[in-house]
């Protein structure tokens, strides 16, 4: 029997355990666990900012990168969508994106999308002769899930497979690891990795993001594709939808919550008029102001094995936005790492 301990209990490392072989004798230990009560937003840029995975806009929108890090979102994709009908109790649904491509953004045809026929149901609604001038616009089916659900859930179905889970304080080097005596050791640590006194991976920078969660009957996804603005609109299908969003280096200064609500606001209304038509925060609901810390890496995700202090480690982070569009596909290409290390006896 491998004896794996996963640092890092977010989407990445819950995803990763899920799809290990249940022979294997798994630890999943971190600071956070899913099913903590959510934390009070920080009042300072020095305090900080929630870990992601619970307040993630969390719907499936095609990333691009390398060819290795498309096939790991498009099998996210489709893992993702088998949950949602062996499963709907996690929460996951199957969703309509539409998916508009600005002319600044550098996408002058439905021909030249990464994604075209390799997602469900994709189309071309307008191929640059759109209102707004120049825009690519297509749609296709993906998935949208509620973290506050699925991660709760996860953890119960990883719990009942024999995963255990273990709360470690703030750990500054993989090395204070070795301890558990693993013959494995996944980092799926995030942010942290640029800071592990023994990783230092200098590629990962964070960013700082701002969603809101509000009342709303929309049901289906929206993304547009800004030169200077990303906005998507995720109807969860359970009388909520997330509203996004703006992201800004962590060294900044926190914006005021009216600053975020009129800015996001603002382009909910421009684009989705019909399901948002005030631009007036006054006139919804607002269930939760959601910010958290995404890691991205530089150029690319992280997924590869290491040896750090006569520990064998398995690398797996940098999504930034993409811990739900990689989830599953990460995991994929963690667990087919780690038959490496256990074939190499």
């Amino acid at each position: 029997m491998t004896k794996v301990t996963i640092f890092g209990a977010g989407i990445t490392g819950m995803s990763i355990a899920f799809l290990l072989p249940k022979s294997h004798s798994i630890t999943i230990v971190a600071r956070n666990l899913p099913g903590d009560p959510p934390r009070p937003p920080p009042s300072s840029k020095e305090e900080g900012g929630e870990w992601a995975s619970p307040y993630a806009c969390a719907g499936w929108v095609a990333l691009g990168g390398a060819e290795g890090e498309q096939r790991m979102q498009l099998d996210a994709l489709a893992f993702l969508r088998k949950l949602a009908a062996s499963h709907p109790e996690s929460s996951v649904r199957v969703a309509e994106l539409t998916d508009v491509y600005d002319s600044a953004v550098g996408v002058r045809s439905g021909e030249e999308v990464w994604y075209r026929g390799r997602v469900p149901r994709f189309e071309v609604l307008d191929d640059g002769t759109a209102a707004r001038a120049g825009e690519v616009i297509v749609k296709y089916e993906s998935v949208v899930l509620n973290p506050t659900v699925f991660l709760p859930w996860l953890r119960a179905r990883l719990e009942a497979q024999g995963v255990k889970f273990q709360r470690v304080g703030t750990v500054k080097a993989l090395a204070e690891l070795a301890h558990l005596g693993h013959d494995v050791l996944i980092n799926a640590s995030g942010a942290a990795s640029l800071t592990l006194e023994d990783v230092r991976d200098a590629q990962v920078v964070t960013d700082r993001t701002y969603t809101l969660l509000v009342k709303s009957e929309y049901r289906d996804m929206f993304v547009h594709r800004g030169a200077a603005e990303y906005t998507y609109v995720f109807g969860r299908q359970d009388g909520t939808a997330v509203v996004g969003g703006i992201s800004e280096p962590v060294d900044t200064e926190l914006r005021l919550v009216e600053d975020v609500r009129d800015n996001l606001f603002r382009r909910a209304h421009k684009y989705l008029p019909e399901n948002f038509p005030s631009a007036n925060p006054a006139d919804y609901s607002v269930v939760r102001d959601l910010m958290g810390i995404r890691p991205l890496r530089l150029p690319n995700v992280r997924v590869e094995k290491d040896v750090i202090g006569g520990q064998h480690v398995i690398h797996a982070y940098g999504t930034t936005m993409g811990g739900y569009i990689y989830s599953f596909g990460l995991a994929r290409e963690t667990a087919r790492l780690l038959d490496e290390y256990v074939f190499a006896g």
